[in-house]
């Protein structure tokens, strides 16, 4: 069995974007595209449920990074004169319309992210297989 040592930063941010396991850097963290995540690596059998509610970081990280390209689009926008014929419930149906999508686009990366984090503050091992 391998022991599990904290990898660099750098790499582990780079494995979360390329959604792989924490651990062995092979296998697939997601099973299903925006955020059905595998109950374990499909290559090592690392856990990636560590305890129930598990990923509530990783639903404050799509927030977070929702937040972080909505609100400079947002004040860009403010400078375009087309916007200002539009009505206030027609701008807001707009920034629902690109918000929605953004944060289904981010959600993967972002539980990913939160698995790679976890591993990097406090690397586990995979059980021992047969």
């Amino acid at each position: 069995m391998q022991k599990a040592i904290r990898p660099p930063f750098r790499s582990a941010v780079r494995g979360a974007l390329r959604l792989r396991c924490p651990f062995c850097q092979q296998g697939r963290v997601l099973a299903r595209w925006p955020n059905k995540i595998f109950p374990e690596c499909p290559r090592c059998g690392l856990s990636f449920f560590r305890e129930q509610g598990y990923y509530i970081g990783g639903m404050i990280i799509t927030y977070g990074l929702t937040l972080a390209v909505v609100i400079p689009v947002f004040l860009v926008s403010l400078l375009l004169p087309d916007l200002k014929a539009v009505s206030h419930d027609g701008r807001f149906a707009l920034w629902v319309l690109f918000a929605v999508p953004l944060s289904f686009l981010l959600m993967p990366y972002a539980y990913s992210l939160w698995l790679h984090l976890d591993f990097w503050l406090e690397s586990w091992t995979p059980p021992t297989r047969p």
